[in-house]
């Protein structure tokens, strides 16, 4: 008997994942081609072929969705850095690789550049700060302390140091995925992130 309680249980997680998942899917396509505010729950329902209750059922309402698209487009986002930076050695290189993998992933996805616009309006420019400070900031925060037990680093770690240095990540990131020529607006990002995080390194000697 216990066996086959779990097996229910275990199989209504599985569907409660799955269609959570479909709902994620569904919503980030539709927030992004429709912009928030002409995104109903009926579109996101339809689109993910399940009842509007549904969705009612894994979210409070329509801003309690977004975030969590948001949310799970830029925790994939940071998985994705993380993989291309392990994919070097030593704490330099892996630190521009990750560089370069954050302007690439998010330049060469429509439906995250269109999340990024999206999101001021849906949640607020502060809870916007507050999602980036939650994911993004401790991963360029411990970046830059590896990089500096490493001895690469010129001058000593701070949270303003990582913060403005993520400001910078995000804004060049913004502004190449917004650019009508995006391939060349990158190779411009890059270049300018090469030159302001060159100061942050020790000088050879």
């Amino acid at each position: 008997m216990i066996a086959v309680m779990t097996a229910v249980k275990n199989r209504r997680q599985e569907y409660k994942e799955l269609t959570r998942a479909a709902l994620l899917s569904a919503a980030s396509e539709q927030f992004a081609g429709r912009g928030f505010s002409a995104t109903s729950v009926d579109h996101i329902a339809a689109a993910a072929r399940v009842s509007k209750g549904t969705v009612y059922h894994h979210f409070t309402d329509k801003a309690e969705l977004f975030e969590a698209v948001f949310r799970d487009r830029q925790q994939r986002l940071l998985t994705d850095v993380a993989r291309a930076s392990g994919r070097h050695r030593g704490p330099w290189a892996q630190f521009e690789a990750a560089l370069d993998a954050y302007l690439r992933s998010t330049v060469a996805d429509p439906i995250h550049r269109a999340l990024l616009r999206e999101a001021p309006t849906a949640l607020g420019t502060d809870r916007c700060r507050q999602i980036d400070e939650e994911l993004g900031l401790p991963v360029v925060l411990a970046t830059l302390t590896a990089l500096d037990e490493a001895g690469e680093l010129s001058q000593p770690v701070t949270e303003i140091l990582a913060r403005v240095l993520f400001a910078a990540l995000c804004e060049a990131a913004m502004a190449a995925g917004a650019n009508p020529d995006p391939r060349a607006a990158l190779r411009d990002a890059a270049a300018a992130l090469r030159t302001i995080t060159a100061g942050l390194r020790r000088a050879r000697s």
